[in-house]
């Protein structure tokens, strides 16, 4: 009868953890109101926030192409909207779409879109773009997350629909169980006392559930939608957590304590004392010695690298040891006294069974903390998802065996103009590419222009400010491409960071000033080094507008890892043939607009000494010329600057004069009148149009 007394009260403390968390998900899920309350508040949370805002940002460019010159602000824009209370009667209506979803029988896919989000958009968009605002449809929608039916998550609605069932019948069933497992018992006192420790133990499961909850979200990438929702919901969902864990404790306590009317000593000097003792005395073995050792490492590094998420997790259990010592004082106050030490026990053997428990305690706490620590990141990068493709083993070069053995000034290159300026990276006005420079090599553009400037961090989150050093060249450059107006508002934008540059002066990537967009240099290097490795049959050029100085850009090639690849011509030389650099491995050109690496560097090559190119201040199609602007017409290599500088519509111009019937008669043409093939054919939005078919016509390859 034991073994069946003891199998029920086991059983019970499942159905009744089981039962708990159906409760949990009944409270949040099946109750509309409260969960279209939470679903809001979770739409608040900043991280959320941000990312439903670049969601809606994306949405609203997408509408309106040409509104990419101001992504930073119509992010800033969705942003502040996402976060609002302006938004909340959206959101709580289509919460309560998906909870009918959720709840109801229906067996098709569930969404969370926030519908007719243009109305709002509609209101504030004037402010940015008059014209934006009239392209925006008002029941534009923005789908934040979307479940199939025959996913994983799909399953896991089917148990959604059932908690409401189980919040009730599981807690019936396990007091049923406790009720008969106390009955069958041989001592039912002691079945009493055992059941409390189980209605415990189910509080501990539930608190270490919130634990590894906090553990899991806290490495949550909050700059994902995935990410924010899912670490925003769980500190929604985890305070109803701890109060069922707390309450747990407190019922099986009073229970335990009801049957035995003893508890434990609960002095909670002693047992500090004990605890200090054990982490501030050196063992007397080896290993004791070893393992204090790991512990305090341990939670040293825990402290350093993850401070929050640590001392969380380390006050989230003593809160359950002064939660359980208190209610151990008060049921002392009640007349219960603490339990004593068996007769016979020893104290050796007493002051041992206390420190292996004191051990297996710690042990726990650097389990998880060496856990969290070895947790990758959440986040992969740019360079690690090129490394994943690799690329086709063959024996073509730059995807055709034809252009093997033609020398580099023979082949002509796509090139994408002002690469670094990304309209799918935050912070860049007036971005001239779809995507960033690795995004771009995986796309097939092998000639990269860039501007190199330096730059310092500011206290303002994500905004570089232009360094003395760069400052007069990038404001001659912005006023030049952009207008005084944006400059003025630049200028304003700086100045309204509320302190000095943060930081050592560092070289990035920035079209004219570093306020209307940045990006690192050296690191993103160093993911152009990765996709290298990854693909070594391509030859790579980056033509490079410096102010920074040529020992700062050797610097960045050299910490990039990317000085293997670098190609140094030979004087009286011709250039050699894509198969040679191949097999040498220096198959990446560096060529700088205004000071060349001389002597020191010599694979920093003076640009214009080698490259002749046309003019690149166009306002329409027809201003598109094939005369001579930089270098000498007798220059190795010849570069089309083919774009409009009109920064209000640089994607429906992309679109208008990269087609294949636009750009091809423009490049032979140029080809027939300046004797030579373009080699760089550089382009606003590579990925519009047809300029890769151009250039593989032009180099008598492919369907071109």
């Amino acid at each position: 009868m034991k073994r069946w007394s003891t199998a029920c009260t086991a059983l019970a403390a499942v159905l009744l953890l089981l039962g708990v968390f159906a409760a949990v998900v009944d409270h949040n899920v099946l109750d509309e109101q409260r969960f279209a309350r939470n679903v809001d508040t979770v739409r608040q949370d900043p991280a959320v926030a941000h990312a439903v805002g670049e969601l809606i940002a994306q949405q609203t460019i997408d509408a309106y192409p040409d509104l990419v010159v101001a992504r930073p602000a119509v992010e800033s824009l969705s942003i502040s909207v996402a976060g609002s209370s302006a938004l909340s009667p959206i959101v709580r209506h289509s919460a309560a779409v998906l909870h009918q979803s959720l709840t109801g029988q229906q067996s098709g896919d569930v969404a969370l879109r926030l519908l007719d989000i243009g109305t709002v958009l509609t209101g504030v968009l004037p402010s940015v773009s008059p014209q934006a605002a009239e392209h925006i449809s008002p029941d534009m929608s923005v789908t934040l997350a979307h479940v199939s039916n025959h996913s994983m998550s799909g399953r896991l609605i089917g148990l959604v629909r059932l908690s409401g069932l189980l919040s009730w019948l599981l807690p019936l069933l396990a007091v049923l169980l406790f009720a008969a497992g106390i009955l069958l018992a041989p001592s039912r006192q002691r079945s009493v006392v055992r059941t409390g420790w189980a209605i415990a133990l189910c509080g501990g499961a539930i608190g270490l559930v919130a634990v590894i909850g906090l553990i899991v979200a806290s490495v949550q990438d909050s700059d994902t939608l995935t990410g924010a929702l899912v670490a925003a919901g769980w500190h929604v969902l985890a305070p109803q957590l701890w109060w069922c864990a707390a309450l747990a404790l407190l019922v099986g306590l009073v229970v335990a304590a009801a049957g035995s009317a003893r508890l434990p000593d609960a002095d909670l000097g002693a047992l500090a004392t004990r605890s200090w003792q054990l982490i501030s005395r050196r063992p007397e073995n080896r290993w004791g010695i070893a393992g204090r050792g790991a512990l305090l490492v341990v939670l040293g590094a825990g402290a350093v690298f993850r401070p929050a998420l640590t001392f969380g997790v380390l006050a989230g259990l003593a809160g359950i040891v002064v939660l359980v010592s208190g209610l151990a004082e008060l049921a002392f106050a009640a007349g219960f006294r603490p339990q004593q030490p068996e007769a016979g026990s020893s104290a050796p053997a007493r002051r041992w069974m206390a420190t292996r428990v004191a051990l297996v305690a710690l042990a726990g706490i650097v389990a998880v903390v060496v856990a969290v620590a070895a947790l990758p990141s959440s986040r992969p990068t740019t360079a690690a998802a090129a490394a994943t493709k690799g690329a086709t083993a063959s024996d073509a070069c730059n995807g055709y065996v034809q252009l093997c053995d033609r020398r580099y000034d023979e082949v002509a290159f796509p090139a994408a103009h002002n690469a670094m300026s990304a309209a799918d990276e935050s912070g860049w006005y007036a971005a001239e590419q779809s995507t960033g420079i690795v995004g771009s090599l995986d796309a097939g553009v092998r000639v990269l222009l860039v501007d190199s400037y330096y730059g310092q961090h500011s206290k303002k989150k994500g905004l570089i400010i232009t360094a003395p050093a760069s400052r007069a060249a990038g404001i001659e450059a912005a006023t030049e491409d952009y207008g005084p107006d944006v400059v003025a508002s630049a200028k304003r934008l700086r100045n309204s960071v509320t302190s000095a540059p943060v930081g050592p002066v560092s070289e990035y990537l920035c079209h004219g000033l570093c306020e209307l967009g940045a990006t690192a240099w050296e690191p993103l290097m160093a993911q152009v080094r990765t996709w290298l490795a990854a693909h070594p049959r391509e030859v790579v050029t980056f033509f490079v507008e410096d102010t920074v100085s040529p020992a700062d850009t050797a610097k960045v090639f050299r910490e990039a890892g990317l000085l293997p690849y670098v190609y140094t011509p030979t004087d009286g030389k011709p250039w050699p043939t894509l198969g040679s650099m191949i097999s040498s491995g220096h198959r990446l050109v560096v060529l700088m607009e205004r000071r060349g690496g001389g002597s020191e560097f010599p694979w920093l090559l003076q640009g214009f000494d080698w490259v002749q190119d046309t003019p690149y201040t166009n306002p329409t199609p027809a201003s598109l010329t094939c005369r001579l602007n930089r270098g000498a017409k007798t220059n190795d290599l010849f570069m089309l600057n083919y774009w409009l500088a009109n920064f209000d519509s640089l994607v429906t111009d992309a679109r208008t004069i990269n087609k294949f019937d636009v750009l091809w008669p423009y490049a032979s043409r140029c080809e027939r009148k300046r004797g030579q093939i373009p080699n760089f054919v550089a382009v606003n939005y590579a990925s519009e149009g047809d300029l890769l078919r151009v250039v593989d016509k032009l180099n008598g390859v492919g369907s071109g």
